[in-house]
């Protein structure tokens, strides 16, 4: 069984971690890199965590080997800013594609500016993420699809800026949280393993 979740709640955040127990401890992997650490979590914790909550249902998990994880952590630096830049379109071309279809000519125009000026200030942000990127710690939870593909959920956190200590969970937790600290300090991806690619909430 799991420990009973830890939730901290505030006005402006919340933090929910769910310890993994003593069998599933003995299976997680630790990485560590030059500027980062990784941490693999076994399939028995992920089928806890997440295999009775809605689409996770359909999903077999499986535990990733640290070779893998190798390969990936480099990859995450390399094709991140790409897979960021497709989420960030697709986002906008859904909202240039409802003022289109709504006819409102006010709300195009200022949704085409909107995404000029989103554009050039992800350029800047992409730049500087390149550089700071290594320095992000990750979790790996694998799983396999009901089409057979096997994907891995990761979660890029950066604790240089420790504000809830939450780098004391890292190894035992998968942390969840929202608001705060959470908007800039952590990022959700899968990487598609037959494919080599690292996306943002795609369903490819």
């Amino acid at each position: 069984m799991l420990s009973v979740p830890w939730v901290v709640r505030a006005q402006n955040y919340g933090v929910a971690l769910q310890r993994v127990d003593s069998i599933s401890k003995k299976e997680v992997v630790i990485l560590q890199f030059e500027h980062s650490k990784a941490v693999i979590f076994p399939a028995s914790y992920a089928q806890k965590l997440f295999g009775n909550e809605g689409h996770w249902k359909e999903y077999k998990f499986y535990t990733p080997d640290s070779a893998l994880v190798r390969r990936i952590d480099k990859e995450i630096l390399s094709q991140y800013c790409a897979a960021a830049t497709r989420f960030n379109d697709g986002n906008w071309r859904t909202t240039i594609a409802y003022s289109e279809t709504a006819d409102d000519k006010s709300s195009l125009k200022l949704a085409k500016k909107q995404m000029s000026e989103s554009k050039k200030r992800f350029a800047k942000y992409c730049k500087k993420w390149k550089a700071d990127g290594k320095y992000w710690n990750k979790q790996y939870i694998g799983y396999i699809n009901p089409q057979g593909e096997k994907i891995i959920y990761l979660q890029l956190l950066d604790f240089r800026n420790d504000l809830y200590h939450l780098s004391e969970s890292f190894k035992l937790s998968w942390i969840d949280g929202w608001h705060g600290w959470f908007e800039t300090n952590r990022i959700t991806m899968h990487y598609h393993i037959d494919k080599h690619l690292l996306t943002i909430n795609e369903d490819i």
